[in-house]
């Protein structure tokens, strides 16, 4: 959920940052587009370079980093990427760097961070894996959604936040997310280290449907 509430709040500060811009270069002259043509010559530019280093993160690092660094520690990588991401946003709040900033929060949620959220329910039990996995990637997803709106809805309608001012909320909020990506490590670490996954609760045990799924 944290990771969506940050990563769909950056979204909307990076789209703030580039209407400003565009907004700017036709007024000065430095650009024959219009505003809507700029935008989306931008949003063109920038998927297709997101898309090339995800490729590139997931066939040459992931599977690397996940080795030497183990699971416990590559599920922290993107919540320190974002913190320097809204670090930048915050207080160098210049397209150029906006753009390669998210590009790279981006980039690394698409690869790395996307295979170790999957590798997390290795070692569960199968109820975990085919339920409470379900809950997590839907449920608490779109929950991050909702709570994005309603942050971005708060801050430019009543605290009447600049783009910065959303990217300082956002720190706020990776340092939390940060914390929880480091109690899941430490989880998932005992977990794997006891050699068995946690057992469900009785009552599920005993439901016919669970005994015919174990049979």
């Amino acid at each position: 959920m944290f990771l969506n509430w940050v990563n769909t709040n950056g979204e909307y500060i990076l789209g703030k940052v580039i209407a400003d811009a565009a907004a700017e270069a036709v007024a000065s002259g430095t650009t024959q587009l219009s505003v809507g043509a700029f935008i989306g010559s931008f949003y063109a530019n920038y998927y297709a370079v997101v898309n090339i280093v995800s490729l590139l993160i997931q066939l040459f690092l992931t599977s690397r980093i996940v080795k030497f660094a183990g699971v416990h520690r590559a599920v922290m990588v993107l919540p320190f990427i974002s913190m320097g991401v809204y670090s930048i946003m915050a207080f160098v709040p210049l397209l150029a760097a906006v753009r390669w900033a998210k590009t790279a929060e981006n980039a690394t949620d698409y690869s790395l961070n996307n295979t170790v959220r999957n590798m997390l329910f290795l070692p569960t039990t199968r109820e975990q894996k085919y339920k409470a996995k379900q809950v997590s990637d839907a449920f608490f997803h779109r929950a991050g959604d909702v709570m994005s709106s309603a942050t971005v809805f708060l801050g430019t309608s009543v605290l009447a936040l600049t783009a910065m001012g959303l990217a300082l909320i956002n720190l706020g909020l990776v340092v939390i997310w940060l914390v929880i990506a480091w109690m899941i490590g430490r989880s998932y670490r005992e977990l794997v280290a006891s050699g068995k996954p946690p057992q469900p609760r009785q009552k599920d045990v005993q439901h016919p449907f669970a005994r015919g799924f174990e049979s």
